[in-house]
């Protein structure tokens, strides 16, 4: 996340042959030989490996400490992505079957506030089976964790059916471990996608996307959540002045990776899917998110430190007098910003969304 906004062109030329063969153009006034083409192939290959690498190691080892750190806060943007996302009553309750796809599920919030809305919706015991969840991760860390979050969920509501003499609600739902960037499903196989913060960690967010278009039928929705700027997220600014003013923000050997805060622009997110084919796009700032699960600097800087993946590479980059100073004033700038704690931080995100067109 730190590094992210100083590699960005360099990395879109990695990603490009063609801007990558006029870097090289414009620093030799020479046709780029196909020896130097493929060394810079290969340069990009090995940085998206590592990126990709990086992110599976973190989030196999920070799945707890991003449930309970960033849990309570992610959650806040939950009602307004399945329902920006097609997941509304109006679009369930019919007699075919409706199929949701979370993409980087996590510990599972979204599908668990799913379910916990097809609940509330009454329907007849058969229409249930109408439902189909399935959650994608990259780790089964996660994929175990949102399990045994919705099997205790489906547990409870078991109990309450029997103490009301009702018959057992079925639902049909699956766990994929998989890429984002390349979907293991057949084409127009679901209704609604959402990905709750997610696309922040896609090497090639736009590559997530296009397979969102791909999978979804016709008519379908995608929904995606990301963080407002720094300037606006607060946990996020204390952070960054932090490394900047007393640390080291350039770690050496951290993968380039995308800038983080590129779809907290809901311009630039709009076109995003405005360029891939997407319809009816809207992007809405969700401004009173609050971060109430941290309480003070010392909180803020362990659960950047334990439950992040860039962040975490950041801080584990430092030296030990370079770590103490970090942490020493981000508890001053929390204080600073909170007064001392009066308030929580404020962290708004943006959720963008648009439709896949019924005919092109």
């Amino acid at each position: 996340m730190i590094l992210a906004a100083a590699f960005v062109q360099r990395q879109r030329c990695l990603q490009s042959p063609t801007l990558a063969k006029r870097a090289v153009n414009c620093s030799t006034r020479a046709m780029a030989t196909s020896s130097d083409e493929n060394e810079i192939k290969s340069s990009g290959e090995a940085n998206e490996d590592r990126f990709f690498e990086m992110e599976q190691r973190n989030w196999e080892q920070g799945f707890e400490a991003y449930d309970e750190g960033f849990g309570p806060l992610t959650c806040q943007t939950i009602p307004t992505l399945l329902s920006d996302g097609g997941f509304s009553p109006a679009n369930v309750i019919d007699d075919r079957q409706f199929k949701l796809l979370d993409v980087a599920t996590g510990p599972g919030f979204v599908l668990t506030a799913a379910i916990e809305a097809a609940m509330k919706l009454d329907l007849p015991e058969e229409s249930y089976s109408h439902l189909k969840f399935t959650g994608l991760d990259i780790t089964q860390n996660f994929l175990q964790m949102a399990k045994r979050r919705i099997n205790a969920q489906l547990q409870k509501q078991q109990q309450q059916q029997q103490r009301q003499h009702k018959q057992e609600i079925q639902f049909n739902i699956d766990f994929v471990e998989g890429s984002a960037e390349s979907l293991p499903f057949n084409d127009g196989s679901f209704d609604s996608i959402v990905c709750n913060f997610g696309i922040l960690h896609f090497f090639h967010p736009d590559a997530f996307l296009r397979e969102s278009y791909r999978v979804l039928r016709p008519g379908g929705r995608l929904s995606f959540s990301a963080w407002a700027p720094p300037m606006a997220t607060e946990g996020f600014r204390i952070a960054l002045e932090s490394i900047a003013e007393v640390g080291n923000p350039n770690v050496e050997g951290l993968p380039d990776g995308p800038n983080f805060f590129d779809f907290g622009d809901p311009n630039q997110a709009t076109n995003a899917l405005k360029e891939i084919g997407f319809v009816d796009t809207n992007s809405v700032e969700l401004s009173e998110m609050k971060w109430t699960s941290i309480q003070n600097g010392s909180e803020l800087y362990d659960v950047l430190l334990q439950g992040t993946s860039r962040t975490r590479e950041v801080l584990l980059g430092q030296t030990q007098e370079e770590a103490a100073a970090i942490a020493s004033l981000m508890r001053q700038k929390y204080d600073v910003i909170t007064d001392s704690g009066k308030r929580c931080l404020a962290m708004p995100a943006v959720i963008t969304s648009g439709c896949k067109p019924i005919s092109t």
